[in-house]
């Protein structure tokens, strides 16, 4: 782990940084006098210290992984200005990202510094004079379930990485800290979304939108135990199929068919009945949302290093560059841009096509058709300019909301654990989802694996799940498919930007370790990596 990463995560400097996950978490004011030595006594210390562990949940810093996620499958393109803008996701869409790539190093920052807060607390939380009943219980499930994450993030997008679950006395012991299996960061993952799931609550109040929930737990598991299970099949990975858990429980299809029907059976969360109402940005945290990445304009920020962006900068990089002729458009850096492929996908006269993409052709009188433009933009998430933050530059403070899972996720993930035991409740699963953009004559009395992936496809066009969906599947499903996308239009008048890529199935859709941590580590102690990159 890098030096600077962890001299720069003192306390004092994670409570300035601290961004929303409630109404609170919002409002919060910088602490000052404060150092770890006299911090962690109160409730209220504590509760900072949470949000402190949400903050590198939510933080862009450049590598905002839905945003890289489709850049890396079918549903988008890199663009921007030209074949060199934002080079580290031009070398990820092309296969030849290498240790010195700056989204790599970036990640596996926030990551780690992450996991650092969340050890912090843990091991601080026994010195906080607790008052209310189960608060620290929900307290230490939240920071659980966010360690969880962050080890998620780097085993799927590393694989090999150190295994850290507590501070340690000096900077110098962390550059021992060997590289664990992927199997036993997906066991500790296992071990904190367990403890996470058995103490956090069902219900959200109203004033804490975008704190976690138990089926938030339960709902993560269930992605997770889909990659888990497809990626056994890479020998290298060292996984077995069916054969996640902690060491005591194991998280198999039945647990995962249990844990999806609960969050579905109790009711707490429902579709909402317009598709396009899903991402009105005066409705967020909606009777969908189960999981949801809060973004504020409060913090009005102006750092351009990434840490301090509190709100969705990535909105700015999926806008159109230069629009003419909406107003509502705000100008953006055309950063993945929808493909050809995934326009296509949609069937005649589904509602969530032009939800999804904003077709520049037909809504602007102009704009900059910059690299590997396709006339489609994000509309879900893309900046728009009656919603620019109050303070600060403008391209860090939209207030849009990131939906990392909604109902409609867990309705789909559970037709298919589902499918080939029960297939008559797997398409009653699949047809809610279906039925509300299409209406009830599209339901299907019958579905297929294909059915359920067009479905996804369709339904989470522009959120980051494509490519996973690809990975699970299989390499060479994912070849086959990312391939395709480069099959432009004929006549189109940019086909020079859209030059094959060579795919690397021993990538394994992951990234290099980054360099500088390697360079940090003592000799050979960051030496396992995917094959791709040795």
């Amino acid at each position: 782990m890098k030096k600077s990463i962890l001299y720069s995560l003192f306390l004092l400097t994670l409570m300035v940084s601290a961004i929303s996950c409630s109404e609170e978490f919002l409002q919060l004011e910088p602490m000052t006098g404060q150092t770890e030595a006299n911090y962690y006594k109160t409730e209220e210390q504590g509760f900072l210290a949470v949000t402190a562990v949400y903050d590198a949940y939510a933080v862009q810093n450049w590598q905002f992984v839905p945003t890289m996620s489709d850049i890396y499958s079918d549903d988008s393109f890199c663009g921007g200005s030209d074949a060199s803008d934002m080079s580290q996701w031009q070398d990820m869409e092309s296969f030849k990202m290498e240790p010195e790539n700056n989204s790599a190093s970036d990640l596996w920052t926030r990551c780690y510094s992450g996991i650092y807060r969340a050890n912090l607390y843990l091991q601080k939380q026994d010195g906080i004079e607790w008052e209310t009943e189960g608060l620290k219980e929900r307290f230490e499930a939240e920071v659980k379930f966010l360690r969880a994450y962050f080890y998620w993030d780097l085993v799927r997008h590393y694989g090999w990485v150190p295994i850290i679950t507590e501070v340690l006395p000096d900077v110098e012991d962390y550059k021992n800290v060997a590289q664990s299996t992927p199997g036993e960061v997906f066991t500790l993952i296992a071990s904190d979304l367990l403890d996470a799931a058995a103490g956090l609550p069902k219900d959200i109040a109203a004033s804490e939108k975008g704190r976690i929930s138990k089926y938030a737990a339960q709902a993560l598991m269930a992605r997770i135990y889909l990659y888990h299970t497809g990626m056994s099949a890479i020998s290298g990975l060292g996984l077995t199929a069916q054969q996640w858990g902690d060491g005591t429980t194991v998280i198999n299809k039945g647990y995962i068919q249990t844990a999806l029907d609960q969050v579905i059976t109790d009711g707490r969360y429902t579709l909402v009945a317009d598709y396009a109402d899903l991402f009105d940005w005066d409705n967020q945290n909606n009777s969908e949302a189960v999981l949801e990445i809060q973004y504020s304009d409060k913090a009005k920020s102006g750092d351009w290093g990434g840490w301090n962006i509190n709100g969705n900068f990535s909105s700015v990089w999926l806008g159109v560059r230069n629009p003419a002729g909406d107003a509502n458009v705000f100008p953006g850096w055309s950063f993945s841009v929808p493909t050809w492929s995934l326009a296509n996908e949609f069937e005649s006269g589904d509602p969530r096509k032009y939800a999804t993409l904003y077709d520049a052709e037909a809504n602007l009188t102009s704009y900059n058709r910059a690299f590997m433009n396709t006339g489609y933009f994000n509309r879900k998430y893309m900046a728009r300019a009656d919603y620019i933050g109050s303070g600060g530059e403008p391209a860090h403070n939209f207030p849009r909301n990131h939906m990392d899972i909604r109902y409609a996720d867990v309705l789909l993930m559970a037709a298919e654990v589902w499918l080939a035991d029960n297939p008559t409740k797997a398409a009653g699963y699949f047809n809610q989802v279906r039925t509300r953009a299409l209406g009830a004559g599209a339901a299907k009395a019958s579905i297929t694996l294909d059915d359920i992936y067009h479905e996804r496809r369709v339904e989470f066009g522009g959120e980051g799940l494509r490519k996973w969906d690809l990975l699970r599947r299989g390499l060479t499903y994912a070849e086959q498919q990312i391939n395709a996308s480069f099959v432009v239009p004929s006549g189109i008048p940019n086909p020079g930007d859209f030059t094959n890529r060579a795919f690397k199935a021993d990538s394994w859709g992951m990234f290099p370790i980054p360099a500088t941590e390697i360079r940090n580590m003592n000799a050979g102690v960051l030496k396992q990596m995917v094959p791709a990159y040795l």
